[in-house]
């Protein structure tokens, strides 16, 4: 007799046509078992299923004590004198549990009962597991979109962090040069409210870079007695060995030519001067820096006015 197969996977849930049919092959089938009826490897076939499936194993247990109380009663309805029937003595001695299957007796209402009550069992067990396999796969795609999610989230995160870092580096760069800006605006305001002159015999003259539109420079008036003019230029960078200056008059001539070590710190460029070297006029300052490969490098330029003071006309 071949095995019917009553475990097929369906999405769909099963109407009342397919249960009435999966009960109707597992009574046979069981039925079969029970009166011997099966081939070696059907049997073998039907115990591997029994130990994957607790279902069959209790219909199994129900249709042996179902066959035992009917064969009792039968035992009961025949005459004493009736000869035992062989057959059903060998099948009793190999299944304990079971009993000869002959025509089977009427049944009682309360069995009857009894397998309505594990069929609907069985149905019910049966739909429970296609709803809860139909929730295991939801609950299983969602927690997979909850991961994508997750993801995107921290990737999304790290990319605005990396930004804000850039937006901060890029915010103190900005406030550094400001800050710097505004110390050489501070300097240059110090330096011009500060007399010309610290004693009767030297003058100083801060001196930024030239600019366009700015070709003149500052005006330095000497004061009477003034012996020396120091000139302090502005500059970004004082990593150099020393410093050439070229300094010329109008007439573009080369009036003073100093090397000057660089200072200890700050960014000024100090240069002396002898005060009978600068004449009333207007004078051009070319600053150059010489690395410690002995390379010149331009620096810039600067100009400046040397202008008669009021008390010396």
């Amino acid at each position: 007799m071949p095995i019917p197969v009553n475990s097929v996977e369906n999405d769909d849930p099963p109407g009342d046509q397919d249960f009435e049919e999966i009960d109707i092959a597992e009574e046979e089938l069981i039925d079969a078992y029970v009166r011997g009826e099966l081939s070696l490897d059907e049997r073998k076939l039907l115990e591997n299923g029994l130990r994957a499936s607790p279902h069959l194993v209790d219909r199994l247990h129900f249709a042996r004590l179902l066959a035992h109380a009917g064969d009792r009663a039968v035992e009961d309805a025949v005459p004493s004198h009736r000869q035992p029937d062989p057959d059903r003595l060998r099948r009793k001695s190999w299944w304990p549990f079971g009993l000869a299957w002959g025509q089977r007796p009427a049944l009682n209402l309360s069995f009857a009962a009894c397998m309505l009550i594990i069929f609907i069992g069985a149905a019910g067990l049966l739909a429970g597991w296609i709803r809860l396999r139909r929730e295991s796969q939801h609950l299983a795609e969602q927690q997979a979109a909850l991961e994508r999610q997750k993801s995107e989230l921290q990737k999304s995160a790290s990319e605005e962090r990396l930004a804000t870092e850039q937006l901060r580096a890029q915010l103190r760069e900005e406030q550094q040069k400001r800050e710097a800006d505004q110390r050489i605006a501070e300097l240059i305001q110090a330096q011009n409210q500060k007399p010309t002159a610290l004693s009767a015999r030297v003058a100083i003259l801060f001196l930024p870079p030239v600019s366009r539109g700015s070709e003149q420079g500052k005006e330095l008036k000497l004061p009477a007695g003034t012996s020396k003019v120091r000139l302090q230029l502005a500059v970004d960078s004082i990593d150099y060995r020393s410093f050439l200056v070229e300094i010329r008059n109008s007439q573009d001539k080369v009036i003073f030519q100093p090397k000057v070590r660089p200072p200890r710190s700050g960014k000024l460029v100090t240069i002396t001067i002898p005060s009978n070297l600068l004449p009333a006029d207007a004078y051009s300052v070319q600053l150059s820096g010489l690395s410690p490969d002995g390379a010149s490098e331009f620096i810039g330029n600067y100009s400046f006015r040397i202008a008669t003071s009021h008390s010396d006309k």
